[in-house]
Protein backbone atom coordinates (compact mmCIF):
# COMPACT_ATOMS: atom_id res chain seq x y z
CA UNK A 1 0.00 0.00 0.00
CA UNK A 2 1.26 3.43 -0.86
CA UNK A 3 2.31 5.77 1.92
CA UNK A 4 0.48 9.08 1.82
CA UNK A 5 2.03 12.36 2.86
CA UNK A 6 0.59 14.23 5.83
CA UNK A 7 0.92 17.97 5.39
CA UNK A 8 1.98 19.98 8.43
CA UNK A 9 2.96 23.64 8.40
CA UNK A 10 6.58 23.96 9.60
CA UNK A 11 7.68 27.32 8.27
CA UNK A 12 6.41 29.84 5.78
CA UNK A 13 7.76 32.45 3.43
CA UNK A 14 5.69 35.45 2.44
CA UNK A 15 6.14 37.90 -0.41
CA UNK A 16 4.12 40.22 -2.61
CA UNK A 17 3.83 39.83 -6.34
CA UNK A 18 1.22 41.39 -8.60
CA UNK A 19 -0.45 42.80 -5.43
CA UNK A 20 -1.30 39.28 -4.30
CA UNK A 21 0.04 38.12 -0.94
CA UNK A 22 0.91 34.43 -0.91
CA UNK A 23 2.20 32.21 1.84
CA UNK A 24 3.98 29.10 0.64
CA UNK A 25 4.11 26.03 2.78
CA UNK A 26 7.81 25.35 2.45
CA UNK A 27 8.24 22.10 4.30
CA UNK A 28 6.28 18.90 4.68
CA UNK A 29 6.37 16.30 7.38
CA UNK A 30 6.10 12.77 5.99
CA UNK A 31 4.01 10.40 8.02
CA UNK A 32 2.89 6.88 7.13
CA UNK A 33 -0.84 7.16 6.58
CA UNK A 34 -2.63 4.30 4.82
CA UNK A 35 -5.16 6.16 2.67
CA UNK A 36 -5.05 4.34 -0.66
CA UNK A 37 -8.01 5.55 -2.72
CA UNK A 38 -10.38 3.26 -4.54
CA UNK A 39 -10.12 -0.38 -5.59
CA UNK A 40 -9.46 -3.50 -3.56
CA UNK A 41 -6.31 -2.08 -1.92
CA UNK A 42 -8.49 0.50 -0.21
CA UNK A 43 -10.33 -2.31 1.61
CA UNK A 44 -7.34 -4.56 2.21
CA UNK A 45 -7.06 -3.72 5.91
CA UNK A 46 -9.64 -3.86 8.66
CA UNK A 47 -12.12 -1.13 7.83
CA UNK A 48 -13.91 -1.24 11.16
CA UNK A 49 -10.72 -0.38 13.02
CA UNK A 50 -10.36 2.79 10.95
CA UNK A 51 -13.89 4.09 11.53
CA UNK A 52 -14.24 6.72 14.23
CA UNK A 53 -17.31 7.51 16.29
CA UNK A 54 -18.14 11.15 15.59
CA UNK A 55 -20.26 13.57 17.56
CA UNK A 56 -20.87 17.12 16.42
CA UNK A 57 -18.81 18.47 19.34
CA UNK A 58 -15.90 16.24 18.32
CA UNK A 59 -16.14 17.38 14.70
CA UNK A 60 -16.27 21.02 15.75
CA UNK A 61 -13.40 20.79 18.24
CA UNK A 62 -11.05 18.53 16.24
CA UNK A 63 -11.72 19.53 12.63
CA UNK A 64 -13.68 22.76 12.23
CA UNK A 65 -11.35 24.96 14.29
CA UNK A 66 -9.90 26.77 11.27
CA UNK A 67 -9.65 26.59 7.49
CA UNK A 68 -6.11 25.24 7.82
CA UNK A 69 -7.21 22.51 10.20
CA UNK A 70 -10.09 21.53 7.91
CA UNK A 71 -7.75 21.28 4.91
CA UNK A 72 -5.19 19.28 6.88
CA UNK A 73 -7.86 16.89 8.14
CA UNK A 74 -9.39 16.44 4.68
CA UNK A 75 -5.93 15.63 3.31
CA UNK A 76 -5.23 13.15 6.09
CA UNK A 77 -8.61 11.50 5.49
CA UNK A 78 -8.03 11.25 1.73
CA UNK A 79 -10.91 13.60 0.88
CA UNK A 80 -8.68 16.07 -0.98
CA UNK A 81 -5.26 15.60 -2.58
CA UNK A 82 -2.11 15.78 -0.45
CA UNK A 83 0.04 16.60 -3.48
CA UNK A 84 -0.30 17.61 -7.12
CA UNK A 85 1.86 17.33 -10.21
CA UNK A 86 1.90 20.26 -12.61
CA UNK A 87 0.18 19.45 -15.91
CA UNK A 88 2.78 21.59 -17.71
CA UNK A 89 6.11 20.37 -16.28
CA UNK A 90 5.03 17.21 -14.42
CA UNK A 91 6.81 18.42 -11.27
CA UNK A 92 5.32 18.77 -7.76
CA UNK A 93 3.17 21.85 -7.22
CA UNK A 94 3.20 24.00 -4.08
CA UNK A 95 0.29 24.52 -1.74
CA UNK A 96 0.07 28.28 -1.32
CA UNK A 97 -2.16 30.62 0.62
CA UNK A 98 -4.43 32.79 -1.50
CA UNK A 99 -6.85 35.22 0.14
CA UNK A 100 -9.03 35.66 -2.94
CA UNK A 101 -10.19 32.02 -2.82
CA UNK A 102 -12.88 30.80 -0.45
CA UNK A 103 -10.65 27.97 0.81
CA UNK A 104 -7.71 30.41 1.21
CA UNK A 105 -5.36 27.87 -0.40
CA UNK A 106 -4.59 26.62 -3.90
CA UNK A 107 -2.04 24.47 -5.72
CA UNK A 108 0.40 26.48 -7.81
CA UNK A 109 3.43 25.94 -10.05
CA UNK A 110 5.67 28.80 -11.29
CA UNK A 111 8.66 26.84 -12.51
CA UNK A 112 10.73 27.43 -15.63
CA UNK A 113 10.98 24.80 -18.36
CA UNK A 114 13.48 25.30 -21.20
CA UNK A 115 13.92 28.91 -20.13
CA UNK A 116 10.18 29.63 -20.21
CA UNK A 117 8.36 30.37 -16.98
CA UNK A 118 4.78 29.16 -16.57
CA UNK A 119 2.03 29.64 -14.01
CA UNK A 120 -0.45 26.84 -13.32
CA UNK A 121 -3.12 26.99 -10.60
CA UNK A 122 -5.42 24.20 -9.39
CA UNK A 123 -8.13 24.31 -6.75
CA UNK A 124 -7.50 22.15 -3.69
CA UNK A 125 -10.98 20.71 -4.36
CA UNK A 126 -10.09 19.33 -7.80
CA UNK A 127 -11.32 15.75 -8.23
CA UNK A 128 -12.92 15.62 -4.78
CA UNK A 129 -16.31 15.45 -3.08
CA UNK A 130 -16.16 19.24 -2.66
CA UNK A 131 -15.28 20.19 -6.24
CA UNK A 132 -18.58 21.45 -7.66
CA UNK A 133 -19.93 23.11 -4.54
CA UNK A 134 -20.09 26.82 -3.76
CA UNK A 135 -20.33 26.04 -0.06
CA UNK A 136 -17.23 26.27 2.11
CA UNK A 137 -15.45 23.08 3.14
CA UNK A 138 -16.81 23.62 6.64
CA UNK A 139 -20.39 23.88 5.36
CA UNK A 140 -20.05 20.74 3.25
CA UNK A 141 -18.70 18.75 6.19
CA UNK A 142 -21.48 20.02 8.45
CA UNK A 143 -24.13 19.22 5.84
CA UNK A 144 -22.69 15.73 5.36
CA UNK A 145 -22.54 15.10 9.11
CA UNK A 146 -26.14 16.20 9.69
CA UNK A 147 -27.36 14.27 6.64
CA UNK A 148 -25.73 11.14 8.03
CA UNK A 149 -27.45 11.84 11.36
CA UNK A 150 -30.77 11.94 9.45
CA UNK A 151 -31.48 15.57 10.33
CA UNK A 152 -34.36 17.04 8.32
CA UNK A 153 -33.36 19.05 5.27
CA UNK A 154 -35.20 22.14 6.52
CA UNK A 155 -33.21 22.11 9.76
CA UNK A 156 -29.91 21.79 7.91
CA UNK A 157 -30.89 24.72 5.69
CA UNK A 158 -31.66 26.79 8.77
CA UNK A 159 -28.40 25.91 10.54
CA UNK A 160 -26.21 26.60 7.49
CA UNK A 161 -28.31 29.48 6.14
CA UNK A 162 -28.17 28.08 2.61
CA UNK A 163 -30.63 28.32 -0.26
CA UNK A 164 -33.35 25.71 -0.67
CA UNK A 165 -32.01 24.54 -4.03
CA UNK A 166 -28.54 24.07 -2.50
CA UNK A 167 -29.94 21.85 0.25
CA UNK A 168 -31.99 19.88 -2.28
CA UNK A 169 -28.97 19.38 -4.53
CA UNK A 170 -26.74 18.17 -1.70
CA UNK A 171 -29.44 15.90 -0.33
CA UNK A 172 -29.67 14.36 -3.80
CA UNK A 173 -25.88 14.19 -4.02
CA UNK A 174 -25.71 12.19 -0.78
CA UNK A 175 -28.42 9.78 -1.93
CA UNK A 176 -26.64 9.26 -5.25
CA UNK A 177 -23.49 8.37 -3.31
CA UNK A 178 -25.47 5.65 -1.52
CA UNK A 179 -26.82 4.45 -4.86
CA UNK A 180 -23.39 4.21 -6.49
CA UNK A 181 -21.91 2.54 -3.40
CA UNK A 182 -24.59 -0.16 -3.37
CA UNK A 183 -24.17 -0.81 -7.10
CA UNK A 184 -20.41 -1.18 -6.76
CA UNK A 185 -20.77 -3.56 -3.80
CA UNK A 186 -23.64 -5.52 -5.32
CA UNK A 187 -23.44 -9.21 -4.50
CA UNK A 188 -26.19 -11.87 -4.58
CA UNK A 189 -27.83 -12.72 -1.28
CA UNK A 190 -28.72 -16.24 -0.21
CA UNK A 191 -26.95 -19.38 -1.37
CA UNK A 192 -27.37 -23.16 -0.97
CA UNK A 193 -29.55 -23.88 2.05
CA UNK A 194 -30.14 -20.20 2.87
CA UNK A 195 -33.67 -18.82 3.04
CA UNK A 196 -34.60 -15.65 1.15
CA UNK A 197 -38.05 -14.08 1.46
CA UNK A 198 -39.31 -12.16 -1.60
CA UNK A 199 -42.30 -9.93 -2.20
CA UNK A 200 -43.58 -6.92 -4.11
CA UNK A 201 -45.10 -3.81 -2.57
CA UNK A 202 -46.52 -0.54 -3.78
CA UNK A 203 -44.98 2.67 -2.43
CA UNK A 204 -46.90 5.94 -2.38
CA UNK A 205 -50.52 6.61 -1.60
CA UNK A 206 -53.13 6.33 -4.28
CA UNK A 207 -54.48 9.77 -5.08
CA UNK A 208 -57.34 10.96 -7.20
CA UNK A 209 -56.87 13.98 -9.44
CA UNK A 210 -59.67 15.20 -11.70
CA UNK A 211 -61.32 11.81 -11.64
CA UNK A 212 -58.16 9.85 -12.52
CA UNK A 213 -56.43 7.48 -10.16
CA UNK A 214 -52.70 8.13 -9.76
CA UNK A 215 -50.74 4.99 -8.89
CA UNK A 216 -47.68 4.76 -6.70
CA UNK A 217 -44.46 2.89 -7.48
CA UNK A 218 -44.14 -0.89 -7.38
CA UNK A 219 -41.01 -2.24 -5.71
CA UNK A 220 -39.71 -5.81 -5.74
CA UNK A 221 -37.36 -6.98 -3.02
CA UNK A 222 -35.86 -9.80 -1.03
CA UNK A 223 -34.25 -10.33 2.35
CA UNK A 224 -32.02 -13.16 3.58
CA UNK A 225 -33.48 -14.50 6.82
CA UNK A 226 -30.23 -15.20 8.66
CA UNK A 227 -28.02 -12.25 7.71
CA UNK A 228 -30.85 -9.79 6.90
CA UNK A 229 -28.96 -8.72 3.77
CA UNK A 230 -31.48 -7.38 1.29
CA UNK A 231 -32.21 -5.70 -2.03
CA UNK A 232 -35.01 -3.55 -3.45
CA UNK A 233 -35.68 -2.68 -7.08
CA UNK A 234 -38.30 -0.29 -8.48
CA UNK A 235 -40.27 -2.05 -11.25
CA UNK A 236 -42.89 -1.02 -13.77
CA UNK A 237 -44.41 -4.51 -14.07
CA UNK A 238 -44.70 -7.52 -11.78
CA UNK A 239 -44.78 -10.22 -14.43
CA UNK A 240 -42.36 -13.15 -14.70
CA UNK A 241 -40.34 -11.61 -17.53
CA UNK A 242 -39.63 -8.59 -15.29
CA UNK A 243 -39.07 -10.26 -11.91
CA UNK A 244 -37.17 -13.42 -12.88
CA UNK A 245 -34.06 -11.59 -14.22
CA UNK A 246 -34.00 -9.51 -11.02
CA UNK A 247 -34.21 -12.66 -8.91
CA UNK A 248 -31.37 -14.30 -10.85
CA UNK A 249 -29.24 -11.19 -10.47
CA UNK A 250 -29.78 -10.65 -6.76
CA UNK A 251 -30.36 -14.16 -5.34
CA UNK A 252 -27.73 -16.91 -5.58
CA UNK A 253 -28.66 -20.24 -7.14
CA UNK A 254 -29.51 -22.96 -4.65
CA UNK A 255 -31.28 -20.52 -2.32
CA UNK A 256 -34.55 -21.44 -0.65
CA UNK A 257 -37.02 -18.78 -1.78
CA UNK A 258 -40.16 -18.16 0.27
CA UNK A 259 -42.96 -16.16 -1.35
CA UNK A 260 -46.69 -15.77 -1.65
CA UNK A 261 -48.57 -17.41 -4.53
CA UNK A 262 -48.04 -14.63 -7.08
CA UNK A 263 -48.02 -16.17 -10.58
CA UNK A 264 -44.69 -14.58 -11.56
CA UNK A 265 -42.89 -17.00 -9.19
CA UNK A 266 -44.37 -20.21 -10.59
CA UNK A 267 -41.24 -21.36 -12.44
CA UNK A 268 -38.56 -20.59 -9.84
CA UNK A 269 -37.68 -24.27 -9.34
CA UNK A 270 -36.84 -24.53 -13.05
CA UNK A 271 -34.16 -21.87 -12.54
CA UNK A 272 -32.11 -23.42 -9.76
CA UNK A 273 -34.07 -22.44 -6.64
CA UNK A 274 -36.04 -24.32 -4.02
CA UNK A 275 -39.43 -22.62 -3.79
CA UNK A 276 -41.69 -22.61 -0.74
CA UNK A 277 -45.13 -21.03 -0.83
CA UNK A 278 -47.23 -19.23 1.77
CA UNK A 279 -50.87 -18.87 0.73
CA UNK A 280 -51.85 -15.58 2.35
CA UNK A 281 -55.52 -16.12 1.56
CA UNK A 282 -55.45 -19.02 4.03
CA UNK A 283 -52.47 -18.55 6.33
CA UNK A 284 -49.54 -16.31 7.23
CA UNK A 285 -47.29 -19.21 8.24
CA UNK A 286 -47.38 -22.49 6.31
CA UNK A 287 -47.30 -25.94 7.90
CA UNK A 288 -43.48 -26.02 7.66
CA UNK A 289 -43.12 -22.70 9.49
CA UNK A 290 -42.27 -20.62 6.42
CA UNK A 291 -43.48 -17.01 6.30
CA UNK A 292 -42.79 -13.64 4.70
CA UNK A 293 -42.84 -11.57 7.89
CA UNK A 294 -39.29 -10.24 7.49
CA UNK A 295 -39.75 -8.84 3.99
CA UNK A 296 -43.11 -7.33 4.98
CA UNK A 297 -41.46 -5.67 7.97
CA UNK A 298 -38.75 -4.44 5.63
CA UNK A 299 -41.39 -2.74 3.48
CA UNK A 300 -42.83 -0.96 6.51
CA UNK A 301 -39.43 0.40 7.51
CA UNK A 302 -38.64 1.56 3.97
CA UNK A 303 -41.99 3.31 3.52
CA UNK A 304 -41.54 5.18 6.80
CA UNK A 305 -38.31 6.66 5.41
CA UNK A 306 -39.92 7.95 2.22
CA UNK A 307 -40.80 11.67 2.21
CA UNK A 308 -44.42 12.32 3.15
CA UNK A 309 -44.78 14.75 0.23
CA UNK A 310 -44.05 11.99 -2.29
CA UNK A 311 -41.08 11.33 -4.53
CA UNK A 312 -40.51 12.08 -8.20
CA UNK A 313 -40.12 8.87 -10.19
CA UNK A 314 -36.66 9.90 -11.40
CA UNK A 315 -35.44 10.15 -7.79
CA UNK A 316 -37.27 7.14 -6.38
CA UNK A 317 -34.37 4.68 -6.72
CA UNK A 318 -32.02 7.02 -4.86
CA UNK A 319 -34.40 7.12 -1.87
CA UNK A 320 -34.52 3.32 -1.87
CA UNK A 321 -30.71 3.30 -1.99
CA UNK A 322 -30.49 5.66 0.98
CA UNK A 323 -32.77 3.40 3.02
CA UNK A 324 -30.79 0.28 2.09
CA UNK A 325 -27.47 2.00 2.80
CA UNK A 326 -28.62 3.12 6.25
CA UNK A 327 -30.10 -0.32 6.92
CA UNK A 328 -26.88 -2.06 5.90
CA UNK A 329 -24.79 0.10 8.24
CA UNK A 330 -27.19 0.17 11.17
CA UNK A 331 -25.25 0.46 14.44
CA UNK A 332 -22.14 1.92 12.78
CA UNK A 333 -20.95 5.52 12.75
CA UNK A 334 -22.59 6.69 9.53
CA UNK A 335 -20.43 9.80 9.12
CA UNK A 336 -17.22 7.76 9.08
CA UNK A 337 -18.83 5.12 6.88
CA UNK A 338 -20.19 7.67 4.42
CA UNK A 339 -16.84 9.47 4.07
CA UNK A 340 -15.19 6.10 3.46
CA UNK A 341 -17.60 5.51 0.58
CA UNK A 342 -17.09 9.06 -0.70
CA UNK A 343 -13.33 8.46 -0.95
CA UNK A 344 -13.84 5.33 -3.01
CA UNK A 345 -16.16 7.07 -5.47
CA UNK A 346 -14.80 10.61 -5.76
CA UNK A 347 -11.08 10.11 -5.19
CA UNK A 348 -9.67 11.24 -8.56
CA UNK A 349 -6.17 12.26 -7.49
Amino acid sequence: MEKAVQVCVKSTKTWKKNTETQTVISSLEVKSVDTQCGGEKHDSYNREEKLKHWTYDLLRDEVLRSKEEIIRWCMDEGLIAKSRLCCHCDLPMKLVKCEDRSDKYKWECRKSVNGKRHKVEISIRKGSWFEKSNMTLEEVLKFTYWWCRDVRQEEIRHELNIAAHTAVDWDSFCRETCEVTLMEREHPIGGPGKIVQIDESKFGKRKYHRGHRVEGQWVFGGIEEESRRSFMVAVEKRDESTLLPIIERHIAKGSIIVSDCWKAYINLEKHGYEHRLVNHSKEFVNKDGDHTNKIEGHWRQAKCKMPSFGVRKIAFSSYLAEFLWRYEHKGKDLFSTFLWDVKKIYCEF
